[in-house]
């Protein structure tokens, strides 16, 4: 007969389980105990400490691991999947570069959608998951949103006055901002999250390096990133709620120009211990 323990969010299937101890080594909560008989038990009251990460039944060889808020239905098997060689990955990064002149032509969507899937698998704190995603995909809009950035570098060049020369530029019919790139990805997240810098970051990074991936040239919009954290206009025209602040943006589009080098950068300066 089937034994299960049923709790408030994990399952343990007896029938199936093997006592390895695995979902309880990885919990990164700590959340499970262990009965007399070897079973993995889910800590009484441990509910609200679950982040859900998922981590118990990815683990788990035998299924035996159920959680309520994570059906193991929408949590599809591994399987074999290809070996991405440390040496294909170096050269990917080595020669990935800030791409500021594009091709006419637009990403294909699906493309762009592909490259924002990988991304939203990227770690957060406590799988708080609290990026917010908006891909503008049209080429005058891109320059309208560029257009409001340079306002507020007029506005900020008389106290910091390293802007000034961008603002001359944009009145000369070139675009410092975003490059006259045809689209545009902002990432933002809630002002109340103290890790929303860093998970903003990283997802942005991993969108980042499946675009390169994926023959997509990319280039951080640091400019556009302060102008929509300090220039109501920009950030209304943006969307951004007034809880949220923008935490990363990308200009991207199809490179214009292929590289043949890599050049060198600075050592890495490590401290070994």
């Amino acid at each position: 007969m089937n034994k299960e323990i049923m709790m408030a969010l994990v399952t343990i299937d007896h029938a199936a389980c093997r006592r390895d101890g695995m979902c309880a080594a990885v919990c990164p909560m700590g959340l499970f105990d262990t009965d007399g008989a070897g079973f993995p038990v889910f800590r009484t009251g441990a509910d609200q400490h679950c982040i859900a990460c998922g981590h118990c039944i990815a683990v788990c060889p035998a299924s035996a691991a159920r959680h309520k808020a994570l059906p193991l239905e929408d949590a599809p098997l591994m399987g074999e999947f290809p070996v991405i060689s440390v040496p294909a990955l170096h050269h990917l990064v080595r020669g990935r570069r800030s791409v500021r002149e594009f091709r006419d032509e637009p990403v294909p969507e699906e493309l762009v959608r592909e490259v924002v899937e990988t991304a939203r698998w990227a770690p957060s704190a406590v799988n708080r998951q609290p990026v917010h995603w908006l891909v503008i995909r049209t080429p005058s809009e891109v320059r309208r949103l560029a257009g409001l950035a340079v306002d507020y570098l007029r506005q900020i060049s008389r106290q910091e006055p390293r802007y000034a020369p961008l603002v001359d530029r944009w009145e000369q019919g070139k675009d410092p901002i975003l490059r006259n790139a045809p689209h545009l990805v902002v990432v933002h997240a809630p002002d109340e999250w103290s890790w929303s810098t860093v998970d903003a970051t990283i997802a942005l990074t991993q969108f980042e390096l499946a675009a390169v991936a994926g023959g997509i040239g990319t280039c951080w919009a640091g400019l556009l990133m302060r102008a929509a954290n300090g220039h109501v206009p920009l950030r209304e025209a943006l969307g951004i709620p007034a809880d949220h602040s923008v935490y990363g943006a990308l200009m991207f589009g199809l490179p214009r120009y292929r590289y043949h080098r890599i050049p060198p950068r600075q050592a890495a300066r490590v401290t070994w211990r």
